[in-house]
């Protein structure tokens, strides 16, 4: 019986498959809203269980925050632990929550040219956080808003990947978002850097039943 067809669309591995036979090793984005809704986190971990059964060539690529991106690396590493990518914006960050086979990165670990390509990149997609992208820049890391400014720097590495790290870009990306503010918070500004790179996206009105 197969028991995760219930939560996921039943033509949306077929509309995947193209996108990712396009690379030998496809990175699919996990992440969304950290407000999941609690009745939704099964079914989450089931379609990241599902997926990492469908395309075990791919990466999938997430965030390590509490919520979707906590459901969704559930559901991947029960079934392989190390096919999980998680992007940290420091290498502490959410220790408790990360698969224990998970491969971890930071911003740390990049050159300082890559963080700074990427928090250009950042504010490209959001120029309203002009302010944090500035703070980052110019490294004043005793600012408070120094730590928001490297959560959304983060979103970038997950999109963009690292060329120093041998990271690839995402290839496509699935986000749960919250319908109230669903252009606003971290999510939405992921969601405008993978549109700018032509990463498709897919919500759950598109994946989820």
């Amino acid at each position: 019986m197969d028991l995760f067809r219930p939560h996921m669309r039943s033509h949306f591995l077929a509309q995947l498959q193209p996108l990712l036979s396009s690379t030998t090793t496809p990175v699919i984005l996990l992440e969304g809203t950290r407000q999941l809704p609690a009745e939704k986190r099964q079914a989450l971990a089931d379609v990241g269980q599902r997926l990492a059964e469908s395309f075990p060539q791919a990466v999938f690529r997430s965030g390590n925050a509490t919520g979707t991106d906590e459901a969704f690396a559930a559901g991947v590493a029960s079934v392989s632990g190390a096919k999980l990518q998680l992007v940290l914006p420091t290498p502490g960050m959410g220790r408790s929550r990360r698969p224990a086979t998970a491969n971890c990165l930071a911003l740390d670990d990049l050159p300082l040219e890559e963080r700074h390509h990427l928090a250009r990149e950042s504010f490209a997609a959001s120029p309203e956080n002009h302010r944090l992208f500035d703070l980052y820049l110019r490294g004043q890391s005793g600012n408070p808003a120094y730590a928001k400014a490297q959560y959304l720097v983060r979103d970038a590495l997950k999109v963009l990947g690292s060329p120093a790290l041998k990271l690839a870009p995402a290839t496509v990306a699935l986000f749960f978002i919250n319908n109230i503010g669903p252009t606003s918070g971290g999510t939405a500004h992921t969601i405008r850097l993978c549109e700018r790179q032509e990463v498709p996206v897919f919500t759950q009105r598109d994946w989820l039943v």
